[in-house]
Parts: C-alpha cells; sequence; structure tokens
C-alpha cells in the first residue's frame, strides 16, 4: 500500500523547488536569449526565444527560495542547497527539451506531449542521482508516480496559465 501523505510529502520535498524553477520563466518576459540568436546547422534557432536568462535566473532563485521553506520545516540545512541544483538541472532538461523540440521543428511555446511535462523531471532527477541524495530512490513506486502526478500537474498549470494569457498553448 502507497501512502499518500508520505508520497506527496516526497514529492513537495525533492520535487517542488524543481517544479517551481520550471514554471518560473513563464512569468517572466525575458529579452536575453540563453541561446545568444544561434541558429544550429539545420537552420533552427538552437533553443527559440522562450529560453532567456532571466528565466533561468528567476527560476533559480524560486527553486532556492522554495528549498529554503523546505529547510526550515524539515529542519534540514541543506535543502536550499539541494534544490538550487535541482532547480538548475530542472532548467538545464528544459533547454535539451527545447533543443529537441526545435529539432523536431516544434515552435516556442507550442507543445510537445511528456517532453514538455518530463524533461525538468529528468533533469532533476539526475541531479538527485549525481550527487546522491538516495532518499529520492528509497521508494522506487515513487518515481513513476511522480511522473504521473508532474504530467497532470503541468498540465493543469498549462491551462491555467493558457486561461491567464501567459501562454499561448493550452498543453
Amino acid at each position: 500500500m502507497i501512502d499518500l501523505v508520505d508520497f506527496f510529502s516526497w514529492l513537495m520535498r525533492y520535487y517542488g523547488p524543481p517544479m517551481l524553477a520550471n514554471a518560473a520563466p513563464v512569468l517572466v518576459r525575458g529579452t536575453r536569449r540563453v541561446d545568444f540568436n544561434i541558429v544550429f546547422i539545420d537552420g533552427r534557432d538552437l533553443l527559440g526565444s522562450n529560453k532567456t536568462w532571466e528565466g533561468l535566473l528567476v527560476g533559480i532563485t524560486l527553486a532556492y527560495i522554495g528549498g529554503s521553506v523546505i529547510g526550515v520545516v524539515y529542519r534540514d540545512p541543506v535543502a536550499p542547497i539541494q534544490a538550487l541544483g535541482a532547480g538548475l538541472f530542472a532548467l538545464i532538461g528544459d533547454i535539451i527539451g527545447a533543443f529537441i523540440k526545435r529539432r523536431l521543428g516544434i515552435k516556442p511555446g507550442d507543445p510537445a506531449i511528456f517532453l514538455d511535462q518530463w524533461d525538468f523531471v529528468l533533469g532533476s532527477t539526475l541531479f538527485y542521482y549525481l550527487v546522491g541524495v538516495k532518499e529520492v530512490f528509497q521508494t522506487p513506486i515513487y518515481i513513476p508516480l511522480m511522473l504521473i502526478t508532474v504530467f497532470a500537474l503541468h498540465v493543469l498549470t498549462n491551462m491555467g496559465a493558457y486561461a491567464l494569457g501567459l501562454k499561448h498553448a493550452k498543453l
């Protein structure tokens, strides 16, 4: 049996900051592109106009703030630093997702099912693996449950962002 309270506590502790990092750039209309307007060998933008240094900075900052709150709640002084790393890797995952979308001919902001929902999660999970945060992997069923939950949350929040005029695609 899965303890849902334990699962959601785990989800918020380890994936709350990366979710904040991933959501934050939508709130910032940055102008300084991460890809420096580079066009790839296929003639398409390297990443696209939605990946900006301002969004990256705001995303990492919100991940750190979220991690700081988690650090207080769990009395874990390492949580803010973990959140900073997980948030950075989440945004790197998102950037890799943007690179893949451009290669597939998908425009910035247009949806790519599963890639949009999981690129940042896979990035932050890679961070936890690389730095040895064993708690993330102690209950193996939590990883697929997290992927399902994040997928659903991502779709719902994107629908909300679309309704508020922050995004031009519903997914």
